[in-house]
């Protein structure tokens, strides 16, 4: 059993690191597929057969190849173009989930005090 334990953990070991680091071709494609081209109308970076993304595909590979972070780049590109680049934007409005919640507690509680006073 501890010789099977053993070979398993090893093999986890081995595969761990490709799993938890992308490759610059992962990367590409993802970041790729995640800018909208702004030339074409409703195409990606990874689709657009434009020459203008031509150019911006250059740029992201040199950006990948540069090692700068997934954040910085998409960073550039939003500072660049705006938000209406990206095809995923990351909106941070917490009051979208915590209305709810609250609306949610209050009702509770009443029907918790209608509950206990009959």
């Amino acid at each position: 059993m501890k010789k099977y334990l053993s070979i398993t953990l090893f093999i986890i070991l081995i595969f761990l690191p490709l799993v938890i680091y992308e490759d610059n071709n992962s990367r590409y494609e993802k970041l790729s597929k995640s800018l909208l081209c702004p030339v074409c109308q409703g195409e990606t970076l990874y689709d657009s057969p434009s020459e203008y993304a031509d150019d911006m595909r250059i740029v992201l590979k040199e950006q990948i190849d540069n090692g700068i972070s997934d954040k910085q780049i998409m960073e550039y590109w939003t500072a660049r173009f705006g938000e209406r680049i990206n095809t995923n934007p990351q909106n941070s409005n917490y009051i979208l989930i915590l209305f709810p919640l609250i609306i949610a507690l209050v009702f509770g509680l009443l029907f918790y005090r209608k509950v206990l006073n009959d």
